[in-house]
C-alpha cells in the first residue's frame, strides 16, 4: 500500500485517477472538514518505486470537494468549490490561476463529472437544489434543472449514453436524467 498525507488540516473530498496517463491521480481536498477555510486541488504522480509523488498544486479560497479530468485535454481538470464556483486549471500551466472560473450555482458546489461519451461537457450539483451542464468553452452553463428539494449531493454522467446522467440529493431521492427530453 502506497500512501501521502495532505497538508495538515487539508482533508481528501475526492480521487480521481487520469484517464490518460496512468500514474497519476487528482485529489480534490478542504480544510477544517470544508466547514471553513480553503481548498486545494494536488495533482499526484506514482513514481515506478511506489512513491507517490505530488506533480502540481492549486490553491483555492474555498473548499473544494469533488474534481474530474477532461475527456478530451488530458491536461485540463475542472474542480467543484464550496463557494459555489468550479474552477477548470490546466496542469501544464506556468501559474496556479484557473483557466476558467465558472459561478452560476448560488451555494456550494458539491459536485462535478466529465462526460465520457460527449468528452465535451461536464455536469455540476449544488447545494442550491440545481444541477448543470456546462461546455467548458463557453461562458455560461449550457441547461440547468431544479427538480430537487434539498441539496443536490452527487452527479454523474452514464458511460455509455451521451445524454443521460444521475442525481442523488438529501431530499431522499435518486434521479436518472436525459437532458433530451
Amino acid at each position: 500500500m502506497m500512501k501521502l498525507k495532505t497538508q495538515p488540516s487539508f482533508n481528501g473530498y475526492a480521487i480521481e485517477f487520469s484517464p490518460f496517463e496512468e500514474r497519476r491521480f487528482a485529489v480534490a481536498t478542504a480544510q477544517n472538514f470544508g466547514i471553513i477555510g480553503n481548498g486545494k486541488q494536488y495533482i499526484m504522480d506514482v513514481h515506478e518505486r511506489g512513491e507517490i509523488i505530488p506533480f502540481r498544486e492549486f490553491d483555492s479560497r474555498d473548499g473544494l470537494f469533488d474534481c474530474s479530468w477532461s475527456e478530451e485535454n488530458d491536461t485540463h481538470i475542472v474542480a467543484s468549490s464550496g463557494d459555489g464556483s468550479l474552477k477548470l486549471w490546466d496542469i501544464h500551466a506556468r501559474d496556479n490561476m484557473p483557466l476558467r472560473h465558472f459561478h452560476e450555482h448560488e451555494q456550494e458546489a458539491s459536485s462535478v463529472d466529465w462526460n465520457i461519451v460527449r468528452k465535451d461537457c461536464f455536469v455540476s450539483g449544488s447545494w442550491d437544489h440545481s444541477i448543470k451542464i456546462w461546455n467548458p468553452r463557453m461562458n455560461r452553463s449550457i441547461n440547468t434543472f431544479r427538480e430537487h428539494q434539498y441539496c443536490v449531493y452527487s452527479t454523474i454522467w452514464s458511460p455509455r449514453s451521451p445524454d443521460v446522467f444521475a442525481s442523488v440529493s438529501g431530499d431522499c431521492t435518486m434521479k436518472i436524467w436525459n437532458q433530451n427530453v
